[in-house]
């Protein structure tokens, strides 16, 4: 917003004498009288005289007025040509983000004849930082290239009752998008807080007068200019007058393009750079899972998993024991992209170590001895195997991550081939599937919570028995909730309609499944991950 003062305009002055006064008349023309008349003379003829001289101190006003536009135009167009555009493209070639910064402030300054300089830049959170600050007369330098610390705090463009914040003028432009001309901040109408302005004086021994204050704007604003205490020829300040607030807005928006194409190239690199570690994450994470299902005669494994994102926060384990025994794992934990990733890696690293742990002192009774003075930890039944481990990992994850909030649904079990026992807990997960040749058999339904949930708790261990040709059928819900585009979720009832109808191998099956849920979503990405692991007792 731009502040005009008024300014009277002096009248014109008429001089009037007889014939014998012409020297005099003739040099009071000389100091700036406008016109003369010799008496005696007609009050109509005064009148007329007086109308002639206002118009033409009008006529010399416009003309003096239209002369200083066009100078002032052309002095914009030649700026335009020979500063602020070759500016811009010199900005846009500036590969260096503080050097851009700062090059910024510093042409301004020039341009304007400022005496400070301080550009703000807007964050995610809403707030103006000062990237640059710049002071010729007192010789500091904040920002830029060489890294110095800026030392003043940042300004939030949101006030205590999560409003816009329109108390300061940077807050203030930003918020609204509008330049704010001040002449004088000390002697200011406008209703700004110019505490921090006034503090800044006294602690440098400075005077601020005149404030110019340009939003760089796109499609939104993304940060705000700000000169300070213009100077003309003689080094004396003087406000800001039109003619600079047209450079400065011309140079914002020269810089807000430049400043928003780099912004934009740096957040592709960034999310380039992510995705490159996403992918990273993606091939460690499949790491986690076994490489090959190990090959056990009489039986037909099958497992899927099949990512919502780039890394999942299901997983899928087949440990093989040392006494030939199989344990088989599925998992989904709470959450989605890379931190429900991580969690699965810390839930399936700690599980498989407890598991491991007993086997090891199962063959091999040295640390056994040496730790636990002959006693055995664990008793060599699998149930006690299997209770044992739930518990530990259990209390691990909720002792040292309950901060986290994380939770993972679990099926364990133990299978012994030879004889289709399978004893199992089920830590909250969705109720596995037990199959015959001509359908479902039952389900296998929680005995405990999910685990992280609560400590001290003791998950119970039951059995299950698969005769020949029956089939386990284990899943997350990233099955049962994958949605429609109109949002109705696969369901249960569809599932389990699938496994009525007979099928040749487990891999048949698990195709069955994901053709229909694909069927289902139709083309829409889906929300969750899904994960399947499937084994089947061949017929003798």
């Amino acid at each position: 917003m731009l502040r005009y003062t008024a300014v009277p305009l002096p009248s014109p002055i008429i001089v009037f004498g007889t014939i014998e006064d012409a020297d005099q008349l003739a040099a009071a023309i000389a100091h700036g009288a406008s016109d003369y008349l010799i008496l005696p003379t007609a009050d109509r003829l005064l009148v007329t005289r007086l109308q002639l001289s206002l118009d033409r101190q009008h006529s010399e006003q416009q003309a003096a007025w239209y002369l200083h536009a066009f100078n002032e135009m052309e002095k914009l167009a030649d700026d335009l040509r020979l500063k602020i555009l070759p500016l811009g493209i010199a900005l846009s070639v500036t590969h260096d983000f503080d050097q851009l910064l700062a090059q910024i402030v510093t042409e301004a300054m020039a341009i304007c004849n400022a005496d400070v300089g301080t550009l703000y830049l807007r964050t995610e959170d809403d707030r103006l930082e000062v990237a640059i600050f710049r002071a010729q007369s007192l010789g500091l330098a904040y920002g830029g290239p060489d890294n110095t610390a800026v030392p003043f705090p940042p300004l939030s463009l949101r006030n205590d009752a999560d409003r816009p914040d329109l108390r300061h003028v940077a807050t203030y432009v930003a918020n609204l998008g509008e330049t704010v001309n001040v002449a004088d901040v000390y002697n200011a109408n406008e209703p700004f807080d110019f505490t921090a302005t006034h503090r800044f004086d006294v602690e440098y021994s400075y005077r601020t007068i005149s404030s110019l204050t340009v939003p760089l704007r796109n499609h939104h604003v993304i940060g705000v200019l700000q000169l300070l205490n213009a100077q003309d020829e003689r080094g004396s300040v003087i406000p800001f007058d039109a003619y600079h607030q047209l450079v400065a807005e011309s140079l914002a928006s020269q810089a807000t393009i430049v400043l928003h194409n780099h912004i934009l190239t740096q957040r592709h690199e960034e999310l380039l750079g992510y995705q490159r570690e996403m992918e990273i994450a993606r091939q460690l994470q499949a790491d986690f899972l076994p490489a090959d299902l190990p090959s056990v005669p009489g039986w037909d494994l099958t497992t899927l998993l099949e990512p919502a994102r780039m890394v999942s926060g299901d997983f899928y384990d087949i440990i093989p024991l040392s006494d030939g025994k199989l344990c088989l794992v599925l998992a989904d934990v709470c959450g989605k992209g890379l931190a429900a990733a991580l969690f699965m890696a810390l839930v399936r690293s700690i599980l498989r170590a407890f598991m491991m742990q007993h086997h090891l002192l199962h063959a091999q009774r040295v640390l056994a001895t040496a730790a636990f003075h002959g006693q055995r930890p664990f008793t060599d039944d699998e149930k006690s195997l299997l209770s044992n481990t739930i518990l530990l990992t259990n209390e691990y994850i909720g002792r040292n991550h309950a901060q986290t909030h994380m939770f993972a649904t679990l099926f364990c079990g133990i299978l012994n081939p030879e004889t289709g026992e399978l004893v199992y807990v089920n830590a909250g997960h969705n109720p596995p599937l037990l199959l015959t040749p001509h359908g479902i058999q039952t389900e296998l339904p929680p005995t405990g919570p999910a685990l992280g949930l609560r400590i001290n708790v003791l998950h119970q261990v039951r059995q299950a028995q698969l005769a020949a040709g029956d089939t386990l059928l284990a899943y997350t819900d990233g099955i049962t909730d994958a949605r429609s585009p109109d949002r109705a979720p696969f369901t249960h009832a569809r599932l389990r309609a699938l496994l009525n109808a007979p099928f040749a191998t487990t891999a048949e099956l698990v195709q069955r499944i994901m053709a229909a849920v694909n069927t289902h979503v139709d083309g829409l990405g889906r929300y969750d991950d899904i994960t399947l692991l499937a084994a089947r007792r061949l017929s003798q």
